[in-house]
This record gives structure tokens, C-alpha cells and sequence, in this order.
């Protein structure tokens, strides 16, 4: 029963988070980000469907992954987390040598949207061997 409705849950959640940075966005700038709130809206419309079609189509009660696929997996990510960790802190460690006492927000974006590339592809492979 947990394995059925965990996706409702999440699509909620996300759709909950969407409607909170709305009304926060609201609060601090006093203009209300009405595209934020229909695309979250729309996106959690959007994976509803995909979520009853996949469950509607699916015939059997097997698990999508097995323990061995479900402990790879923890392990990347533990180790793409650690490796992450070590980049940044290698990186500011050196920017301090350098003499720099203030990092760009967009080197930041960069190493943070590259871990979150990374990973995704790292998980794709492995749940696929």
C-alpha cells in the first residue's frame, strides 16, 4: 500500500512546496508569482496522470528495484554527496589561499546544478544495470 501512494505523496509535497514559495515570494516582494503557481499547478496535474496510467498499467506486484539495486544506489549517492562535499571545500580553501573573501553565487549554482546532474545520471545507469 506504501509503494502506491508514496508518488501521490511526493507530487503533493512538491505542489505544496511550489504554493509556499508562492505566498513567500508574496510576502517579501508584494507581488504575487502567479506563474510559479500555475506551472507547479500544472506540473502536479501532469504527473497525476502519468502516476494512475503507470499504475493502472501495471499488471504484476514485483518491485521496480531489488536490495542489491536499492544498496548500489545509496552508496553513490553517499559517495557523489562525499565527493561534492570535497570539491567545495577544496575549492574554497583555495580561493582563500588566492586571496579571494567572497565567492560568486554562480560558481555556486554551477557546482551545485553539476552534483545534481551528475547523480541523476550516476542513478540512471545504475538502476539500469
Amino acid at each position: 500500500m506504501l509503494e502506491k501512494w508514496t508518488p501521490f505523496f511526493i507530487i503533493v509535497c512538491t505542489f505544496t512546496g511550489a504554493v509556499l514559495s508562492s505566498f513567500l515570494f508574496y510576502y517579501f516582494q508584494g507581488e504575487f508569482p502567479y506563474e510559479v503557481f500555475t506551472g507547479g499547478f500544472i506540473a502536479a496535474i501532469i504527473l497525476t496522470v502519468i502516476q494512475v496510467v503507470k499504475q493502472r498499467s501495471k499488471k504484476n506486484n514485483l518491485p521496480e528495484a531489488d536490495e542489491r539495486v536499492i544498496h548500489n544506489v545509496f552508496r553513490f549517492f553517499s559517495y557523489a554527496s562525499h565527493i561534492a562535499l570535497t570539491i567545495i571545500f577544496i575549492a574554497v580553501a583555495v580561493l582563500t589561499l588566492l586571496g579571494n573573501e567572497s565567492v560568486s553565487i554562480f560558481y555556486l549554482w554551477i557546482i551545485f546544478f553539476s552534483y545534481i546532474w551528475v547523480t541523476a545520471i550516476g542513478v540512471f545507469f545504475i538502476k539500469r544495470s
